[in-house]
């Protein structure tokens, strides 16, 4: 399971860098300013999903602690900032929107509660 939850980690990462590089002219026009904010939200909480449930296989002790699940929110969340200015510098008619990390942010923040309160039921 281990090696598994290292596939999906590294599988999350990659999938978010290939969607935040698609240059835009190659988006779908979203209708509603919130579509692509929830995009941002799912992305970023799905990244922090698979941290969370791959340091849960880990055998160390310190990857189930609470300071490990504070810095790997951080680290998720540095890498969404990161991205917004890749895009802004490297991905041609894609934009800095303090907004995308906004909704970056929330998605780690709100992925967590949802994790543990999954992970109680199991």
């Amino acid at each position: 399971m281990k090696k598994l939850s290292s596939i999906w980690l590294i599988a999350e990462i990659a999938f978010i860098f290939y969607m935040l590089t698609i240059p835009g002219n190659n988006l779908p026009r979203l209708n509603y300013w919130g579509q692509d904010k929830i995009v941002h939200i799912i992305l970023f909480g799905s990244l922090m999903f698979a941290a969370l449930f791959h340091f849960d296989q880990l055998e160390t002790a310190f990857f189930k602690t609470t300071r490990a699940r504070a810095l790997t929110m951080i680290v998720c969340i540095v890498y969404g900032i990161g991205m917004e200015f890749y895009q802004k510098y490297f991905v041609p008619t894609r934009g800095f929107e303090v907004t995308d990390m906004l909704a970056d942010a929330a998605g780690v923040l709100l992925s967590l509660p949802l994790y543990q309160k999954l992970m109680r039921r199991k």
